[in-house]
């Protein structure tokens, strides 16, 4: 076979700014001729991320020219100098240089894939760690190394996530998270008088992980033909839509079936209508849901208001007598996200459409102390790719899965401001 067809692989993998896959490898290593082995020690090297295998592999290939050139041997041998006198720090410096050439000759989605750490596409490794125990489930998009990058990302994608709430990790399906249901009565004694009991009581919240999952099919063409990269495009969209889900469990889920107990349908938490067919928002009605909490000893510190995007523009709205923007009044500059100090974050998973009374198109919104709710993360984001599930069709499965549930340690912690009216 000849060399110049495991050339354009590489050459087509490095523009893309990826790793290439299992089937890829094996072309470009049949090509390699003598350096064949050379190139399944540099795609077997763990330290090395997916680009830049590419870019060793691709060095392989074109050293030399066409002549026969001496083997390529592991990545530490790579220099001239003997394996013996480097140091780490030289080896390291050395892969760091094969990577940014790479990025570098990707041009802008290089540029992309180096901020994410080249999280999005796949080496041989990652291929390989899930086919030894499932050959027929395809291989990890992300390996376990890079894992938290995906989090962090759904994270700044997710309003909940993203809120302060405690994120617990779950090392079962199941989690008992012990709390302090009553709380040791302190009394004031006489001198030598009989001091009476007072027992502290405990309680618990259960966690029980629930499952998103997100599934794609693409034709093999469409991944291999587009740019930008689908792969990068479709990982993008699933993580999206994966916090959006989400965030509508952890705010309003229902609880039944396969569904998490959200915020607003939490057991014990206060909510006040704003009217029996609902009314339109004052300061006046969140000034006292602020009040509230506090009288329930929740923390205002720790706390933060979720509403819809119509709600904050309602609120945005509220004049003063002098008809002045009571939140900015400079229309010129964007009032602070805040109301008595308290962060307010937006989300369009909260529902505009409630009935209250004789309206249909009522809101809520919720005042939350952060510490008083906590989150069960069973699983972290995971992507996973799979060339058999449809193969007779060309095509290749991606499928994204999370694990998590929601739970308050006190529902006191949580008050709700229901029949919010535009």
């Amino acid at each position: 076979m000849s060399t110049h067809i495991g050339i354009g692989i590489l050459e087509s993998a490095i523009k893309e700014a990826r790793g290439i896959s299992p089937q890829e490898l094996v072309i470009v290593a049949n090509s390699a001729g003598s350096k064949r082995e050379a190139c399944f020690t540099i795609a077997n090297d763990k330290t090395l991320s997916p680009v830049a295998k590419t870019g060793l592999l691709y060095e392989a290939l074109t050293e030399n020219g066409a002549a026969e050139p001496a083997p390529v041997k592991a990545p530490e041998t790579v220099s001239e100098a003997p394996a013996e006198e480097r140091t780490t720090e030289e080896i390291r410096e050395e892969r760091s240089a094969a990577q940014r050439a790479a990025m570098a000759a990707a041009g802008p989605l290089g540029k992309l894939a180096e901020e994410r750490k080249s999280f999005i596409v796949p080496g041989l490794n990652e291929y390989r760690a899930l086919s030894g125990s499932s050959p027929s489930a395809g291989g990890y998009l992300v390996p376990i190394g890079q894992a938290d990058q995906v989090f962090d990302l759904l994270r700044a994608k997710s309003v909940l996530l993203g809120s302060g709430v405690r994120i617990l990790p779950m090392m079962e399906q199941t989690l008992n998270v012990p709390r302090v249901a009553t709380a040791t009565t302190v009394s004031m004694v006489a001198e030598g008088a009989n001091i009476t009991p007072a027992d502290m009581s405990f309680a618990q919240a259960t966690l029980s992980a629930k499952k998103a999952v997100a599934f794609t099919l693409l034709s093999n063409e469409s991944l291999a033909d587009t740019n930008p990269a689908i792969r990068a495009v479709v990982t993008e969209d699933h993580i999206k839509q994966l916090a959006l889900k989400l965030d509508a469990q952890f705010l309003f889920g229902d609880g039944t079936g396969q569904n998490m107990k959200g915020i607003r349908n939490f057991s014990g938490a206060n909510a006040t209508s704003l009217g029996t067919n609902g009314a339109s928002l004052s300061l006046d009605a969140l000034a006292d849901a602020a009040g509230r909490l506090e009288q329930n000893n929740g923390n205002l510190d720790s706390a933060v208001w979720v509403m819809s995007g119509r709600s904050w523009a309602s609120i945005r709205k509220l004049k003063d007598g002098m008809n002045r923007y009571q939140l900015s009044p400079d229309p010129s500059q964007d009032g602070e996200r805040r109301l008595f100090g308290i962060p307010v974050l937006i989300s369009n998973q909260i529902s505009n459409a409630e009935t209250v009374g004789s309206s249909n198109t009522c809101s809520w919104i919720g005042l939350i102390d952060t510490t008083q709710v906590v989150v069960g993360q069973r699983q972290d984001i995971v992507l996973n790719y799979s060339f058999d599930y449809a193969f007779n069709a060309d095509q290749t499965a991606i499928r994204t899965t999370a694990r998590y549930d929601i739970q308050p340690l006190d529902p006191h912690g949580v008050e709700l401001v229901t029949g919010v009216l535009p």
